[in-house]
């Protein structure tokens, strides 16, 4: 059985046409910001030499600060993933596998 389709409502005021240009422009950009954050975190999990870890975990931070700063993320969930990444630096600096 195919699913339905929904058709989509377009705007027909002036403001709301203005409306979704900003919401498609913000949409855009925080696209952007989340592929930073991805990209961010793959080059850390990929990361197998423990003294390069604190500086990979320095970058994640600058971007979860940023993107919870400019509201893309709630601040909580920011403050989430920089305490699990900054528990696993902790545990591969020591030496204790995760």
């Amino acid at each position: 059985m195919a699913t339905p389709t929904k058709k989509k409502k377009t705007a027909r005021s002036k403001s709301a046409l203005k409306r979704q240009r900003q919401i498609a422009r913000r949409r855009a950009r925080n696209l952007e910001w989340k592929a930073r954050l991805r990209q961010a975190l793959r080059a850390f999990r990929k990361e197998t030499d423990p003294t390069k870890l604190p500086e990979l975990m320095r970058q994640a931070h600058a971007i979860l600060d940023k993107m919870a700063r400019r509201n893309i993320i709630h601040r909580n969930k920011a403050a989430r993933y920089k305490s699990r990444l900054a528990r696993i630096v902790a545990q591969k600096v020591a030496g204790t596998p995760s």
